[in-house]
């Protein structure tokens, strides 16, 4: 267990961390624009649903642990070839029209490929635990405390630690070291795998049986309102209220602390529906009072606020998703 947690810590804190440093890269490219950093979030969130597609479909369609193993290895060591990422010196947005396509397209063929295999290391490597025997294999998901622990802890090395100790080269090659480190992970975890005498049939963790498509709408519903309202709130913070570019990994952390509140369970549901809905009359009020009065708090009480109501939102979301 203790190599399955290391590698799921590892591959967490790789995830969290190369996105705001490749959007620090790219931000000089396009004179830091807020924009910037919500169209990499929109590419990251993308590339991270296509990682758990691609979980589904190996652990459903591929039966044999050997090919899983075998696949999902060559996805992550092709990944080797985009490292280290860097941008070439003349590199330049176009210069008529949106940057959106390009900055896209910037995104796919830079580091692309090496999060879309990062995406799916977590959740497979919890697939493949449940095929260990181990006494806790039945029941994996508490290995998402690793991955949680490994995320935050990112979010908050990076503007704290590795922003101001290391250069933007220096960090893409200490990251390279790290992702060369997942791969090595990943070696052991599937020699422990193979070797467990109780590794020949996958446990399912499907939805319950009767779950129609209603329910399902609720649960896609549930995930989308804290996805989006991530990106309005840093657009608003950063746009409206104060610019500062590594500022945008707070309502980031703040995203990802709602997960881990709906994993650690320690809130009441009822609790956080009143708290949920004073945050947004809070939020309400303030805006009344800026459009209608002119009367604008202080920037410190402004965003402590809409913070306040975006984490409250998303932890609200998400203890309704775990009770439905």
């Amino acid at each position: 267990m203790p190599v399955f947690a290391a590698a799921i810590f590892t591959s967490a804190f790789l995830l969290f961390w190369v996105q705001p440093l490749f959007s620090k890269m790219i931000l000089p490219l396009l004179g830091g624009a807020p924009a910037v950093w919500n169209t990499a979030m929109m590419f990251f969130q993308l590339v991270l649903l296509a990682g758990y597609g691609y979980v589904h479909l190996l652990t459903r369609k591929v039966i044999r642990l050997r090919t899983q193993i075998a696949i999902h290895g060559a996805v992550v060591a092709i990944g080797l070839a985009f490292l280290p990422f860097a941008l070439a010196p003349d590199l330049a947005p176009p210069s008529g029209g949106s940057p959106v396509v390009w900055l896209v397209g910037l995104l796919a063929v830079s580091v692309g490929w090496p999060f879309f295999a990062l995406s799916a290391s977590a959740p497979l490597l919890q697939a493949w635990f449940a095929r260990t025997g181990h006494r806790s294999s039945t029941d994996p998901y508490f290995l998402y405390a690793a991955s949680n622990a490994g995320s935050l802890l990112a979010l908050l090395c990076f503007p704290l630690l590795l922003e101001p100790e290391l250069t933007l080269a220096g960090q893409a090659g200490a990251w390279r070291a790290g992702y060369a480190g997942l791969l090595l992970f990943l070696v052991v975890t599937a020699v422990l795998v193979l070797r467990a005498k109780t590794a020949v049939a996958a446990v399912e963790h499907a939805a319950p049986a009767g779950t129609g498509w209603t329910q399902r709408l609720i649960w896609t519903l549930l995930a989308f309102v804290p996805s989006s309202l991530l990106l309005g709130v840093t657009t608003h913070i950063t746009t409206d209220i104060a610019s500062a570019p590594l500022f945008w990994v707070v309502p980031f952390a703040l995203y990802l602390l709602t997960f881990i509140i709906a994993f650690a369970r320690p809130l009441n549901p009822d609790w956080t529906l009143k708290a949920q809905a004073a945050g947004t009359v809070a939020v309400a009020a303030m805006t009344i009072l800026l459009l209608a009065f002119g009367l604008g708090g202080s920037v410190l009480l402004t965003v402590g606020i809409h913070l306040s109501a975006f984490d409250l939102t998303g932890s609200f979301c998400t203890k309704r998703f775990d009770r439905n």
